[in-house]
């Protein structure tokens, strides 16, 4: 048969890009609240359904019926010489015992009653239609049937046992797609589930000032989770449409091979008289012969639901995700770069990649945010604070001479105070820096932080939009906006204008972070600093 060998394998990946069936009925269905597309923690499809068992009785009852009208072909095509004897014996040979024949037979067995399901009910003009009208036109027009019977035998009937044939190994590769819907969806699920819990809970606690982790951070592994979530969803919805699409094609061709040998079984009754006609032809050709071929695969579908996925449904994308707090300000990014630590026991320093967050000072290994979930080292912002930085002269405007210090506060015996020196590429970024680390380490609660970091993000679009409206190369500044935004951070909670000149201070020796440092060296090469320790008097200190 050469229609059904152009059907696509069930396995071949090429079904995937197989046009959906519309359904245009089947989202009235769908409760929108409770089955919300954009919610990490919702399923749209069926994760533990069997769809192979269902697909393969459906397609076994379609050898049914692909038998039965064999059955009375045959018997059609052997009795056309007895007209008048024969015209009972092809009323019996109607052998539809799964489908109801009007005011006359129902299916008893329960094997009849569940194959009768598969297809659309008694007068719907599909296939259950057909051994209604069969008998009735042997019953009353029984001296009329055509003398046909070698078109029968060596056209119709082969063609169909053909089908037949092959429908039964379509059946064996619809059995072998059964370890496709094994899946991990509901251990993906209650992973994300999790870590949405945890995210909730660090975002909770950022907001109580007593972090413990950082929403950020959480945030990407969170994300990372539900793209791996999709990942598998989408792995078993491909599958259900390889399922269906491969199905839904194979049906159209068994339902057209019907429509053939059904047409060109009419074509022979048509010779007969008018009464032929008015009882069979015009019948057939109201109904089963002008239905489309997807008739019964669509009602199959929409009645079986709970087992299939609507043709129409779209793939879930990570953009459309939504949940709750993710856009809070304590997620977001408010400064990142390339800076320079000082080692805590050699001179020389080390180049990575910050993160700066409303609640952490994070160093990654790389900029790639796809890898970099799990930071080097996190800095609490509650736990430091920045009180000096270099100030701008022709020495230090150079490449490699803008340092502030980051003072970590002592914790107890165990986690003593530290003072980080970093260093930044221009004089504008490490004051950049150097604003935001005393913004947010100064700011006293989270809704100050929070009208903090949306100013700053607003700042950062409107400047990456200026950037790309300019056509020429600017020499880099310190423009009016920056002093602004410092200018405005110094006014409300976190004075820069307070902090002492370095060029009236005294200067004492004392010891550094850096173990054996040479003080006069660096101070032959960097500006003085004047460092705050929150745990003792202020006093000046020199790298």
């Amino acid at each position: 048969n050469n229609n059904i060998n152009n059907v696509g394998s069930f396995t071949d990946p090429s079904m995937l890009t197989l046009p959906k069936m519309s359904l245009h009925s089947h989202q009235k269905q769908y409760d929108s609240n409770q089955n919300d597309p954009r919610s990490p923690l919702a399923i749209l499809i069926p994760t533990s359904a069997q769809p192979t068992d269902v697909l393969s009785a459906r397609f076994s009852a379609w050898r049914n019926v692909i038998r039965a009208i064999l059955v009375y072909l045959s018997e059609t095509a052997s009795i056309q010489d007895e007209i008048v004897r024969q015209q009972l014996r092809l009323s019996h040979a109607v052998q539809f015992p799964f489908f109801s024949i009007e005011n006359q037979y129902q299916p008893v067995s329960n094997e009849d009653k569940s194959m009768q399901k598969f297809f659309l009910p008694l007068g719907s003009g599909s296939v259950q239609d057909l051994p209604t009208m069969l008998t009735k036109y042997h019953d009353n027009l029984a001296s009329l049937a055509s003398k046909s019977s070698k078109e029968l035998t060596s056209e119709i009937i082969p063609r169909l046992e053909d089908l037949r044939r092959d429908l039964l190994v379509k059946i064996k590769e619809i059995k072998a797609l059964q370890s496709d819907f094994k899946n991990s969806c509901n251990k993906e699920l209650q992973q994300t589930k999790h870590l949405m819990k945890l995210f909730n809970e660090s975002l909770k606690e950022c907001k109580l000032g007593t972090p413990k982790s950082d929403p950020f951070l959480i945030k990407l592994q969170l994300e990372k989770q539900i793209k791996r979530q999709l990942v598998e969803e989408n792995y078993l919805h491909e599958a259900f449409d390889n399922l269906q699409n491969s199905g839904a094609q194979l049906e159209s061709v068994i339902v057209m091979e019907i429509q053939n040998g059904l047409t060109s079984y009419a074509r022979i009754l048509g010779k007969e008289a008018q009464v032929v006609f008015d009882s069979v032809i015009s019948k057939l050709d109201s109904t089963i012969l002008n239905k489309n071929t997807n008739l019964e695969w669509d009602s199959f579908i929409l009645r079986n639901i709970s087992n299939f996925v609507p043709p129409n449904l779209p793939m879930r994308r990570f953009k459309e995700i939504s949940y709750s707090n993710q856009n809070d300000p304590f997620t977001f990014e408010v400064k990142s770069g390339f800076l320079e630590k000082r080692s805590k026991f050699l001179k020389s320093y080390s180049r990575g990649f910050y993160v700066l967050t409303p609640s952490f000072l994070h160093e990654f290994k790389t900029p790639d945010k796809h890898k970099f979930s799990t930071p080097l080292m996190s800095i609490p912002l509650v736990e430091c604070t920045v009180t000096e930085h270099s100030k701008k002269t022709k020495s230090n405007s150079e490449q490699g001479k803008n340092k502030f210090i980051l003072r970590t506060n002592s914790n107890g015996l165990i986690h003593r105070g530290h003072n980080w020196v970093f260093k930044v590429d221009s004089y504008d970024d490490m004051i950049e820096w150097f604003g935001n680390i005393k913004a947010l380490s100064s700011l006293p609660n989270y809704d100050d932080k929070c009208k903090f970091v949306s100013k700053v993000a607003k700042l950062s679009k409107e400047k990456a939009k200026s950037n790309e409206n300019t056509t020429e190369s600017v020499t880099p500044q310190v423009t009016n906006e920056q002093h602004t935004r410092y200018d405005d951070v110094s006014s409300s909670n976190f004075p820069l204008n307070s902090i002492p000149k370095l060029d009236n201070l005294t200067i004492t020796n004392t010891t550094s972070s850096i173990p054996e440092t040479n003080d006069s060296q660096i101070q032959n090469r960097v500006p003085e600093f004047y460092i705050e320790n929150v745990d003792s008097p202020r006093k000046s200190n020199q790298l």
